[in-house]
């Protein structure tokens, strides 16, 4: 109920009681004060009728948002709303599956075995043969080239690690990204089930209080003819 509506009601039946109550008074040391009194009673039920009239024809044409539906939808959705069904649970990213060995040139053996045949074939041109200078030059020479290998299997594993990493995480932030996006989405519509429900209950309480500010009006007006 507008304020303005109810205090014209209001104020109406304030007039209304006053003007009743004085013709009464006015009568009262007079024989006919009983049709006095009548009088201003059914002044007051007139103005009764006409401002229950007009509270009526203000709630009937009210505007409202909600319906008993409305609630029922607003009570599930918020008893059954969960925070961890919006959650993209996943576990660790397993490094483990990763191993060097994987990426190891195939041909491995056989490059160490050509390393060792250039080293024996520069041995053998300096005059080394098969002593132990020319061994030792032969297990350096093959270290060497086995870490190279190596350092190079480990390049292309932590590449592959790196790339496929980015693409799990990302993955994992494309999902959580919908994820967050429905839970808001999800929030907003709760946010507005419960903002029409309260616009309908905050018109309800006024109308309703309106109402008995006028019963409380005429209960006074006709109190004071007694």
């Amino acid at each position: 109920m507008a304020p303005a509506i109810a205090a014209a009601i209001i104020g109406g039946v304030a007039t209304m009681g006053s003007s009743a109550v004085s013709a009464y008074n006015a009568y009262q040391d007079r024989k006919d004060a009983r049709n006095a009194r009548n009088k201003a009673n059914e002044q007051i039920d007139e103005w009764q009728k006409e401002a229950e009239q007009i509270l009526n024809e203000y709630n009937a044409g009210r505007t409202t948002l909600s319906s008993p539906d409305t609630l029922t939808k607003y009570t599930q959705m918020r008893d059954s709303y969960d925070p961890s069904n919006y959650s993209y649970g996943v576990e660790r990213f397993d490094k483990s599956t990763y191993s060097v060995d994987d990426y190891l040139n195939p041909q491995k053996d056989a490059i160490l075995e050509d390393v060792a045949k250039a080293v024996q074939h520069t041995a053998a041109g300096s005059g080394l043969g098969r002593s132990s200078g020319a061994f030792k030059a032969m297990n350096r020479a093959a270290v060497e080239k086995s870490e190279q290998l190596y350092d190079k299997a480990y390049e292309r594993m932590s590449a592959e690690r790196d790339f496929d990493y980015g693409e799990w995480t990302n993955n994992i932030n494309q999902v959580q990204k919908k994820l967050d996006t429905e839970k808001q989405d999800y929030k907003d519509q709760l946010e507005m089930l419960r903002g029409d429900i309260e616009f309908d209950q905050s018109g309800t309480d006024a109308a309703t209080q309106s109402r008995l500010s006028l019963l409380q009006s005429l209960a006074q007006s006709r109190a004071q003819l007694v």
